[in-house]
């Protein structure tokens, strides 16, 4: 019933902001119960699709992109996928941002790209810290691009890579590259090289990539804990 339901919302048949009819409508169209259709917005409502509203009935809703980023990051949790996988999109994707964010940073962008950097440098060995510093750097360039399919896929891909991040981080030589890595590419963006900072993402992914494969870590990294 639900699936039922759901294609009504996605041919837009049913649009944001629309009331479904009432239960009662419903289930003389479909030729079931009352608390069989019930059942089935309550389940379109735990998705996000649609608000309760009482009495008034139920509303279709835009989903949240949190509710997408959950739904992508389960996916790729659920199904193991290898990091190579997931590196060959982070290429297609952060490359390609990479050269936007250059062509688009703000004074207030690269001071943000400039604030992450700056505590990357100083959590040698604060594998926690070092992370953070990271996905902050890499977020913030998503961000510039003002492009949110971008950043919704790399918002899911760098909850998914906390465990590769901590792992390689714990490498001093991979430390050491992460830090250069950063500033050649923030050096890029504040000169405005499109090409310049596509190059050194690249050789920065490609780095990262190598670290992964060259030490005993399984193929798929864990989900990060609770």
């Amino acid at each position: 019933m639900a699936r039922h339901l759901l294609r009504r919302i996605r041919e837009g048949t049913l649009r944001t902001g629309e009331r479904l009819p009432n239960e009662r409508t419903l289930a003389a169209e479909f030729g079931v119960s009352r608390p069989v259709i019930r059942e089935a917005i309550s389940h379109l409502a735990g998705r996000g699709v649609v608000s309760p509203r009482g009495g008034s009935g139920s509303t279709v809703i835009a989903v949240a992109p949190e509710r997408a980023q959950e739904a992508l990051f389960l996916y790729m949790r659920d199904n193991r996928l290898d990091y190579r996988s997931i590196h060959e999109v982070r290429e297609l994707v952060e490359v390609h941002a990479s050269g936007v964010a250059a062509a688009r940073a703000t004074p207030d962008d690269i001071a943000a790209l400039r604030q992450s950097l700056r505590t990357l440098k100083e959590s040698p060995g604060q594998l926690a810290a070092a992370a953070d510093a990271d996905v902050a750097f890499h977020t913030a360039i998503t961000r510039i691009t003002g492009n949110q399919v971008i950043e919704l896929i790399l918002s899911s891909l760098h909850t998914t890579l906390l465990d590769v991040r901590s792992h390689n981080l714990a490498l001093p030589s991979a430390y050491r590259e992460a830090v250069r890595s950063h500033e050649a590419i923030l050096d890029a963006i504040v000169e405005g090289d499109e090409t310049g900072a596509r190059v050194a993402m690249s050789a920065h992914l490609n780095a990262v990539f190598r670290y992964w494969q060259e030490s005993d870590a399984p193929d798929t990294p864990e989900p990060p804990g609770p």
